[in-house]
C-alpha cells in the first residue's frame, strides 16, 4: 500500500513568511498590493518512480497528458520589485503504467485501475524583477520556492498478473520555479498578463510495507491572466 503522509502546517508558515516582509518593505509606495488570476496550459514531465513489487525491482513510468491548470496571487511591489505569494493547481492523469525490471530491462504487462491521477496544489513565494521603463508593455522575471500538495485516488495496479494496493492519501514535496513573462498596463489599476513558468516538485519517497520512490517531476506552462493593483 502505497501512502502519503500530509504536511500542511507548512503552508501557514510560508504565508505568515510573505506577511512579514511585504508589508514593511513596500508600506511607503501607492497602489503597492495587487492580486492576480489566471490560467493556462501545463505540459507535465512523466510521473517516474521504483519500487520493489514481489522480490523484484521494477521501474515504472506514467506517461501523463498535457492538462489545464489555474493560478491565484497577492503580491506587493515597489517600482522594479515585486514578492508575491501563488497558488496553482493542476490535475494530472493518464489510463497507461508502464514498467520495466530494474535488473533485466524486460517489460512487465501492467495495468492500473482507475485511471493514475494526482491532484496537485503548489504554494510559493516568487521574487520578481520588472524592467526598468515607464512603458504600458512591461518584462519581467521571476524565481521562487515553496512546497506542492500532492494527492491522489485509491488504485489497484496489476504487473506481472500481481495485485498491488495503491491507498491514495497525500504527500507534500519541496518545490522550486522560475518565470519570465510581460504585464501590459490596460489602466492604472489593471494589467493583463503573460508568462512562462517552470516548476520543479521534488522527489518523494511513499509507503512504509512496500515504499515506493518517486522521481522529481519538472512541469512546464504558459498562461495569461489579469493582475489588478489597490
Amino acid at each position: 500500500k502505497f501512502l502519503f503522509p500530509s504536511m500542511k502546517s507548512h503552508l501557514i508558515a510560508t504565508s505568515l513568511i510573505f506577511g512579514s516582509f511585504a508589508a514593511p518593505a513596500f508600506a511607503d509606495e501607492s497602489k503597492n498590493l495587487y492580486l492576480s488570476v489566471g490560467g493556462g496550459l501545463a505540459f507535465p514531465s512523466d510521473v517516474e518512480g521504483n519500487a520493489n513489487l514481489g522480490g523484484v525491482e521494477y521501474d515504472a513510468s506514467f506517461p501523463v497528458d498535457q492538462t489545464g491548470f489555474y493560478s491565484l496571487a497577492i503580491g506587493a511591489q515597489s517600482k522594479y520589485f515585486r514578492l508575491e505569494f501563488n497558488y496553482q493547481g493542476a490535475n494530472v492523469s493518464t489510463s497507461t503504467i508502464n514498467t520495466t525490471n530494474s535488473v533485466t530491462g524486460a517489460s512487465a504487462v501492467s495495468t492500473i485501475t482507475p485511471d493514475f491521477e494526482l491532484d496537485i496544489k503548489s504554494y510559493m513565494l516568487y521574487g520578481y524583477i520588472d524592467a526598468n521603463n515607464e512603458a504600458k508593455f512591461t518584462p519581467y522575471i521571476g524565481f521562487g520556492a515553496g512546497i506542492s500538495e500532492i494527492s491522489g485516488e485509491d488504485q489497484t495496479a496489476t504487473v506481472a498478473g500481481a495485485n498491488y494496493s495503491l491507498i491514495g492519501t497525500e504527500e507534500t514535496a519541496f518545490t522550486f520555479g522560475g518565470k519570465i513573462g510581460a504585464n501590459f498596463k490596460i489602466s492604472d489599476s489593471t494589467a493583463i498578463y503573460t508568462e512562462a513558468t517552470y516548476i520543479n516538485i521534488g522527489d518523494i519517497s511513499v509507503g512504509t510495507a512496500i515504499p515506493v520512490n518517486y522521481d522529481a517531476t519538472n512541469i512546464y506552462a504558459a498562461s495569461a491572466g489579469l493582475k489588478f493593483n489597490f
